[in-house]
């Protein structure tokens, strides 16, 4: 079961340390979105020890990795306890079918069983979405979809620009896709309905029964207090 994901940064240690505690079924080891450039070496060294300890607390271990540096980052990531990886701003099938390939080199290099590393693409530009049916084909090891909402938006600046009419759109796509392509539709973090603030544990609960009601099956999150929520919402 997958229901909640809990983006967690290589670069807080402390963060880390409270992932095992909070509840999530799968920690997302981030190494792209609130990492500094001046601190990614050494987020990268981090990746092994921190596999183990998320593991220690029962959840599944997903590495976020960028798409520039792909090849230090999975390097950094692929260790046997890691369950896969999410790509953001997926924008291409061959993107998938890199990353297929690395997977598969350092699976045998490290001992971990063929195939078993899968792959999330987050569709964060229009590029992106527009290629999505391919992009989820174009690997076996590509298990599932999400929308990156806040970077979606700013790439389809100026027009359009009102997230309030584009997201719900989008999100409804995204399921048609997904269901199409038969991998699996995982909601973006959500957000307060105003100010782009970080959603409530409440407006979590509320915003994830609206995704699993068209049919997420899952959502990413960036507090430990929205876990419980989205464990709720998308319980059986």
């Amino acid at each position: 079961m997958r229901r909640s994901w809990l983006v967690v940064p290589m670069s807080k240690a402390e963060q880390i340390a409270q992932a095992p505690r909070s509840g999530a079924d799968v920690i997302v080891l981030d190494l792209v979105e609130f990492v500094a450039d001046e601190d990614k070496f050494a987020a990268r060294e981090k990746v092994r020890a921190a596999i183990n300890t998320v593991k220690a607390g029962g959840a599944e271990v997903f590495g976020q990795i960028d798409p520039e540096s792909l090849h230090a980052d999975l390097h950094a990531c692929v260790w046997p306890g890691l369950s896969g990886v999410v790509v953001p701003r997926a924008e291409s099938p061959a993107q998938m079918v890199e990353v297929d390939e690395l997977l598969s080199g350092l699976e045998n290099e490290r001992g971990i069983l063929p195939d078993t590393l899968k792959i999330v693409a987050a569709l964060e530009t229009a590029h992106g979405n527009h290629a999505a049916y391919d992009i989820s084909r174009a690997s076996r090891r590509v298990w599932g979809v999400t929308l990156g909402r806040a970077d979606l938006v700013m790439d389809l600046r100026p027009e359009p620009s009102n997230e309030i009419h584009l997201m719900p759109y989008l999100m409804q796509r995204l399921i048609i896709i997904a269901g199409a392509a038969r991998v699996t539709p995982i909601g973006a973090w959500w957000r307060a309905p105003d100010r782009g603030l970080l959603a409530t544990p409440e407006n979590t609960y509320h915003a994830a029964q609206r995704g699993r009601a068209i049919g997420f099956k899952g959502a990413m999150c960036l507090r430990a207090n929205q876990v419980e929520p989205l464990n709720r919402a998308f319980a059986d």
